[in-house]
Parts: C-alpha cells; structure tokens; sequence
C-alpha cells in the first residue's frame, strides 16, 4: 500500500540505474522495470512534491556511488600522472645533462684536432718542401760511414715522426667525430625527454580537470539529495496523516467483513493455506504478473517510524483480468478510499480477499463467484502511483501475510 519510502526504493534501484546501456540481458532489463515497480509502491502515499523529491532522491542514491567512484580513480590518476611527469622532468634533466657533457667532450676533441694539426706543421711544410729528399742526397754524398749510418738513422727518425703525426691527427679526428656523434644523438635525447615531460605535465593537469569535474559532480548529486530530504521532512506530518487515514480505513473495512462473518450463511468453500506465509496454499494467483511488493512491517527509512503493508502488489498492466483466488461470495464490490475500487470475496470461515485499485469492478455485492473468474481488471485507482494489484488476505477481518494461501511459484 502507499508509502513514501523512496529512500529504500533508491537503495533498490542504485544496483541498475549504474548499469551500462551496453551487454545488458532481458534479465537484467526486467530487473529494472521490477525496481520501478518497487519504488511506485513506495511512493503511493506522497504528494507530488514528494514523488519529486522521491525521484530525485533515488536517482542521487543511484548515482553517487559511481560518481564518488569517479572521484577516487580520477585522484588516483592525478597522482600516478604527477609522478610520471616528475620522472619525465627528472630524465629530461639527465638527458641535457647528457648532452652538455657531450658537447664538452666534442669541443674538447675538436680542440686536439686543431693542436695536433698546429704542432705537426712544420714537419708537413718540410715534406712538402723536399727536405727528405734532400737528406737522402746528403748521406749519399757522405764519404764517411758512420755519418751515413747517422743520417740514415735521423732520416728513419724524421719518417717515423712523420707517420706518428698523420696517426695522431687521424685519431683526433676519429675521436671528434664519435664525440659529434654522441653529442648528436644526446641532444635527440634530451629534446625526446623534454618533449615526454611537457606532455607528462598536459596529461597530469588534464587529470587533475577530470577529478575536479568528479568532485563538483559528487558536490551537486549531494546538494540535490540535501534538498530532497528537506522537502521529505516537511512533509512528515503530511505522510503520517495519510497513512493514519488509510488505517482508519482498513479498520473500517476490517469492522464491515467482521459483520460479514457474522451474517454468513455457510456459502462459499475455505480457500484452506495457512497465514503464515510460507507458500504452497491451495489458491490461484490473483493475476498474470509479478510480485512487486511483499506484506509487513517496515521501518520509514527517514522518519525511523514502522508501517505495515498490509498485502502483497502484483505489478500488471492496466486491464489485465484480476481473477477470484478461491470460490466465495462477495461482500464488498465499490469504492474504499485509499484502495480505489475494490472487491472483497468471503471463502467462508472467516477468510476474506480482497483486491484494491482496480480500473473496474466486473461483479456485485452478494454475488457468487467461481475460483479462477474474472472480477475485474487492473488499474491504478485510490492512492496509486501505477498499475499494480494489491492484494489481501483478512482472517475475521484482521490482514494476515496472502503468500501462504498462493501457489509458492507465484505463478498462474
């Protein structure tokens, strides 16, 4: 029956409304239509305002999970790309570091080149001159042995000076080159790394736009839940009165089947079952669709108050046959406050169903009715946010849980 328990229902939608558009089963989608069926139930009793405020408060429930989800990966992303940047800095660091030593140990190399051509200079421009050939022909023109021995020995000299030379600037050379050649590729380095850390930098502070994105989203979810809640409070006493009017109406009905009971004239057959609400009774479901809400006690998610539903919703559309669990009379077929049309069938010693919300009434007062007929159709009339059947079971006029006198299937 009507409630405003939209808290609870958001509670029962926040497991789908998350879910992905994408890869979902039918399964899964009937779920979805189940949660909305439940939340419908819970709203029976509010106002408009507060099925507003209801809509809004199971969409938050829903949402803020994921969205506070979001919050943290988007922080922990922030973290991780500002470490990868830090690192990326150092090693851009490094590699220019790299590089300047690289361009030192080129100038260094080129330098040697430049000495090592200057200091054999001379020794070139004497070559070049003849100057060894000139020595040859002194020797040849010695008379003396030794001073031939000693010219030959100072011409070995001047050659082998001549090969060390070309060898040490050959090596200068070789070793400039392979300096250029680090420096080339250290400066390819660095400008890599440097390039790698700029856009390590543009990935963390574009992480760091995300989260607070995340954040001001949470921050909203929870001023609109705020607000829902106040408007939930303002209505307490709204919602108390409701349902208090809709007790006093139970009572009512309960005090016209007592006197029912007591008029009875031994017509109609027990539907037998049990009230304990185990299953397994020997009555027929009520109607071709699903149990959308269960009876009993339940604690007002906001106001911390207990109410009893006093039966069982079978969610079904609009016009579906309702069909008589059992044989019986019918003691009461008309409009009941809260429960909009509703019929009410005597199975005899004491054990009365009923059946609120109906869109019509196919039957009278005083009437026969077979087990399985049709009575009337679903609808949403009385205090009802869908179309939906609520059912009850009422032993001498007190409700008792209806699951115990159905088929433990549920199903017709």
């Amino acid at each position: 029956m009507r409630r405003i328990g939209w808290l609870l229902a958001a509670l029962l939608l926040a497991g789908t409304a998350s879910s992905p558009a994408f890869g979902v089963s039918q399964s899964e989608l009937d779920e979805v239509e189940r949660d909305k069926a439940r939340m419908a139930a819970e709203l029976e009793d509010a106002s408009a305002e507060v099925r507003a405020a209801g809509d809004v408060l199971a969409e938050t429930e829903a949402r803020l999970p994921g969205a506070q989800h979001d919050v943290d990966v988007a922080l922990g992303r922030v973290a991780a790309a500002e470490t990868e940047a830090a690192q990326a800095a150092r090693e851009a660091d490094a590699a220019r570091a790299a590089l300047d030593a690289a361009v030192a140990e080129y100038e260094a190399a080129a330098a040697l080149v430049e000495e090592a051509r200057e200091a054999r200079a001379s020794l070139f421009n004497a070559t070049a001159r003849g100057a060894e050939l000139l020595t040859v022909d002194a020797i040849l023109a010695s008379d003396e042995p030794a001073e031939a021995i000693d010219g030959l020995t100072y011409l070995e000299f001047l050659m082998d000076g001549k090969d060390q030379a070309v060898e040490e600037v050959t090596l200068a050379r070789r070793e400039a080159a392979n300096a250029e050649n680090t420096a080339a590729v250290a400066e390819a380095e660095a400008e890599a790394a440097e390039a790698a850390a700029a856009q390590a930098l543009a990935d963390a502070q574009a992480r760091a736009a995300e989260a607070e994105a995340a954040q001001l989203a949470v921050q909203q979810l929870q001023a609109d839940q705020e607000a829902a809640l106040a408007v939930a409070e303002a209505s307490r006493d709204e919602a108390q009165a409701d349902y208090d009017a809709l007790e006093a109406e139970s009572e009512r009905l309960a005090d016209a089947l007592r006197r029912e009971d007591d008029n009875d004239d031994g017509g109609g057959d027990s539907g037998g079952g049990s009230s304990s609400g185990g299953g397994g009774g020997g009555w027929v479901v009520p109607v071709d669709g699903w149990k959308s809400s269960d009876f009993g006690w339940r604690m007002h998610p906001i106001f911390g108050y207990a109410r009893l539903h006093g039966g069982t919703d079978f969610a079904a559309s609009s016009g579906t046959t309702i069909h008589a669990v059992d044989s019986g009379k019918v003691v009461y077929a008309g409009w009941s406050s809260g429960y909009g049309k509703l019929t009410c069938i005597s199975h005899g010693g004491g054990v009365t169903s009923c059946y609120a919300h109906q869109s019509s009434i196919w039957v009278d007062y005083g009437e026969r009715v077979d087990r399985d007929e049709g009575i009337g159709a679903v609808g949403t009339t009385g205090d009802s946010t869908g179309p939906h059947l609520h059912f009850e079971v009422r032993v001498h006029g007190e409700r008792v849980n209806p699951v115990g006198y159905l088929p433990s299937c549920l199903c017709r």
